[in-house]
């Protein structure tokens, strides 16, 4: 298959790692100042990014107008309507605390199942799948990951609880 490889990203070690392993264009900084013309990508990937940035919708709006006509958008993120969200939630509410979100990581949005694919498609997007997915292979490939057996484990709870969500829209 014959394709462009473009990488969008603010960290400069995950730049230098994608450089030296993939055949990329990439840019440091925000997808707004990369400058990608209208009706550029056939497809555009991607995964936990939605939910650090601070307007979401300018976001979708902004890959809708890369996208050429008839490509595809592929958005992984957390689904706070999951059950392993739900029961943090009210653990944390019921102990009189205010939820913070399970991973630790500072996100500015979480959306729950409903509300991803409604934003989505207020932007003329075309929803053609939106699911969880739960360990199946990502078992076997998690365990070849050189991370800490910590952060293993916290992607196999996250897994099993269905917690992640993904939604693929075409153009």
């Amino acid at each position: 298959m014959d394709c462009e490889l473009y990488a969008t990203e603010y960290d400069s070690g995950a730049l230098d790692f994608v450089r030296q392993h993939f055949p990329v264009h990439t840019h440091q900084g925000d997808l707004e100042s990369a400058g990608y013309p209208d009706d550029f990508f056939d497809f555009i990937h991607i995964s936990h990014v939605i939910e650090h940035v601070l307007d979401p919708r300018a976001y979708i709006q902004e890959m809708q107008r890369m996208l050429k006509p008839g490509g595809i958008l592929a958005i992984g993120t957390p689904d706070v309507s999951s059950r392993l969200y739900t029961w943090h939630r009210w653990a944390s509410l019921l102990r009189l605390r205010i939820p913070d979100v399970i991973d630790g990581l500072e996100h500015t949005f979480i959306f729950p199942k409903k509300r991803l694919k409604s934003l989505c498609e207020e932007e003329n997007l075309l929803v053609v799948d939106h699911y969880t997915h739960n360990l199946g292979e990502k078992f076997s490939r998690l365990m070849t990951y050189q991370m800490p057996l910590s952060k293993k484990v916290n992607r196999l709870i996250q897994n099993a609880f269905q917690v992640n969500q993904w939604l693929v829209c075409r153009k």
